[in-house]
C-alpha cells in the first residue's frame, strides 16, 4: 500500500461506489478551501460577503434563485457608478492564495468589471481595484491582482493587469473577447514570490511576474461599474472558490 498516491487531473467514483459511501477514515484538507455556490436563499452579509453599493443609484448584490444558485450584481443605474462583492483580507500570496469566479456578464459593452484580489474589499464609487476610466489604466488599490473588462478600454479583450506596492505593472491582453451573456471560469493563481498566473476556463492564458506584494493581505473580489451610460447591468456570479496553504 502506498504511503503517498499521486493524481495527475482528477478522480471518479463509477459502478457501485458512486452510489454507496466511498471515503473512510478522517480525511482532512491541507489547503485551507472556502466556498460558495450561493445556493442559500440569502447573501450571507454577518460572516462571509461585504457587500457595497454606497453611493451607486439602484445599485444592488442579492441572490437570485436560478438553477444551482448565484447572486447578482445589478450595476447603478448612473454612470459609472460602481458596487462590490468581497471576502474577508485573510489571503496572501506567500501562502499561494488561488481564487477562481463562476460569472456570466449580461451587457459587456456597458459594464467595467474586476475580478480577482485586492487589499481592499471596495473603492469609492466610480472607481474599481483595477480598471480603464477614459481608456487609461488606473490603479486604485494598492495592492491587487486580477481580470479586468472594461468598455471604457479601446479593446474587447479580456485584460489581465496587477498593482504591487502602488506601483502598476504592464498589464497583458489575453486575446479572448467576452460575449454578452456568456459564462466564463476566471482563476488566478499565486505562488510565494507573487507571481501571477492566469487562467480562463481552465486554460493558461497569461502571467505577470511580481505581481503583488507576497505577504501583504488580500482578499477575494468581484467589482463591477456601469460603462458608456448604459443604465443598470447585470453579472451574475455562480460558483466562488478561493484556496491557500495552510498557517
Amino acid at each position: 500500500m502506498p504511503q503517498e498516491l499521486f493524481i495527475a487531473e482528477r478522480i471518479e467514483m463509477r459502478g457501485t461506489a458512486q452510489f454507496n459511501p466511498n471515503m473512510d477514515g478522517h480525511w482532512m484538507q491541507k489547503k485551507r478551501h472556502y466556498s460558495d455556490l450561493f445556493d442559500g436563499i440569502s447573501l450571507d452579509t454577518t460572516n462571509r460577503w461585504n457587500s457595497y453599493v454606497t453611493g451607486a443609484t439602484g445599485a444592488t448584490i442579492a441572490i437570485s434563485e436560478v438553477q444551482g444558485g448565484s447572486v447578482l450584481l445589478t450595476t447603478g443605474t448612473v454612470d459609472d457608478d460602481s458596487l462590490a462583492l468581497a471576502g474577508a483580507i485573510i489571503l496572501t500570496a506567500d501562502y499561494e492564495a488561488v481564487v477562481e469566479w463562476n460569472l456570466t456578464i449580461t451587457d459587456v459593452s456597458g459594464t467595467g468589471l474586476f475580478v480577482g484580489f485586492s487589499d481592499a474589499k471596495n473603492e469609492a464609487n466610480g472607481s474599481l481595484a483595477i480598471h480603464y476610466p477614459g481608456d487609461v489604466l488606473t490603479t486604485v488599490a494598492t495592492n491587487a491582482v486580477g481580470f479586468v473588462i472594461d468598455a471604457d478600454h479601446a479593446t474587447s479583450s479580456i485584460m489581465v493587469a496587477s498593482v504591487k506596492a502602488d506601483v502598476a505593472t504592464t498589464p497583458v491582453d489575453t486575446g479572448v473577447d467576452w460575449a454578452d451573456g456568456e459564462t466564463r471560469r476566471l482563476r488566478v493563481e499565486l505562488d510565494v514570490d507573487g507571481n501571477a498566473i492566469f487562467y480562463i476556463d481552465g486554460a493558461v492564458v497569461a502571467r505577470i511576474a511580481s505581481a503583488v506584494t507576497d505577504s501583504t493581505l488580500l482578499c477575494a473580489t468581484v467589482q463591477a461599474l456601469t460603462r458608456a451610460n448604459d443604465g443598470a447591468n447585470t453579472v451574475r456570479v455562480r460558483r466562488y472558490d478561493a484556496w491557500q496553504n495552510e498557517v
